[in-house]
């Protein structure tokens, strides 16, 4: 089972065909996009719907959050081969259409996937760290069947060699010491540490970190006072019973700027067949579309 996950920025500048186009040649079984539009959902719909992926849902079908999205808002996109069908899994975040969940029904059972870009910000700006808190309660918790959670999280601020994270709680002094942010510090680094760490306590390990160490990697580069700095924002976090055998990230879309961010492909070879969560709902994602009651 093999599993993309990629920011593409928003279409980056009408490049959606270009972008399906290579992840088309990728054969992914599962597609997770991030920065999403209400205007270029639909372009990645019809593109994807060409490609073999008929099951697929977004931030924006059905439209749930419609008095506040705009056409350049950003939302989420799941494709996959498989049938969908809706999670009932809510998130106490600043802006919903962030995070994007389903169950997908597979060969090796049933999954479920969480797609999510945590938006950035400062510490006057407290939505990140919103986000972050939101999705930690949301997933701190031991659950019966395999999840996936992957994204665009905007953290951490750096990965040392011996496998430590500084988050953007913290502060690296020039003596090489890292200490807490003053006042605001503590909160952020718990934040971005449930995440990155604490999740693992429920099953949803860093896959890269997990088959990789601490070797050095970046998803996307950013100048900050005229340097170019790598960061490590694009993660994928799995269930052990997945079994994640591969993970690496794409530099050449990066490098062919189809995005600013690398993507991640991750290969699988699921154990075991799982809880069968089909008893929630018995509607698929489409068959919801298509069925006005259930909108009401």
């Amino acid at each position: 089972m093999r599993l993309i996950s990629w920011n593409v920025n928003g279409g980056y500048s009408g490049r959606m065909t270009a972008q399906v186009e290579q992840l088309k040649s990728l054969e992914s079984d599962i597609i997770a996009l991030q920065e999403v539009t209400a205007r270029t959902a639909p372009v990645y719909r019809d593109c994807l719907k060409n490609e073999g992926y008929h099951s697929i849902i977004d931030s924006f079908q059905p439209v749930k959050y419609m008095t506040r999205l705009r056409s350049n808002s950003f939302g989420e996109l799941i494709a996959s081969r498989w049938p969908i069908i809706s999670s009932p899994i809510r998130f106490d975040v600043p802006w919903p259409e962030k995070i994007l969940s389903c169950f997908i029904i597979g060969p090796w059972g049933d999954i479920l996937v969480h797609t999510a870009h945590i938006p950035s910000g400062g510490r006057d700006d407290i939505r990140k760290i919103e986000t972050l808190e939101g999705i930690y309660k949301a997933l701190a918790y031991a659950a019966q069947y395999p999840r996936i959670l992957c994204g665009d999280f905007s953290t951490p601020q750096e990965e040392l060699p011996d496998g430590r994270i500084i988050t953007w709680g913290q502060k690296k002094k020039r003596t090489g010491e890292v200490v807490l942010q003053k006042f605001w510090g503590q909160r952020w680094d718990t934040g971005e540490r449930n995440i990155l760490e604490g999740l693992g306590k429920f099953d949803l390990v860093d896959v890269y970190r997990r088959l990789n160490s601490s070797r050095p990697e970046y998803s996307i580069y950013e100048k900050t006072d005229g340097r170019r700095i790598g960061r490590r924002y694009d993660h994928i976090l799995s269930s052990e019973s997945l079994n994640p055998v591969e993970c690496r990230y794409l530099h050449y879309l990066r490098e062919q700027k189809l995005s600013n961010h690398a993507a991640m492909l991750v290969e699988f070879r699921p154990r075991l067949a799982q809880t069968n969560p089909r008893q929630l709902t018995s509607m698929t994602v489409e068959e919801s579309e298509n069925d006005p009651s259930a909108h009401r």
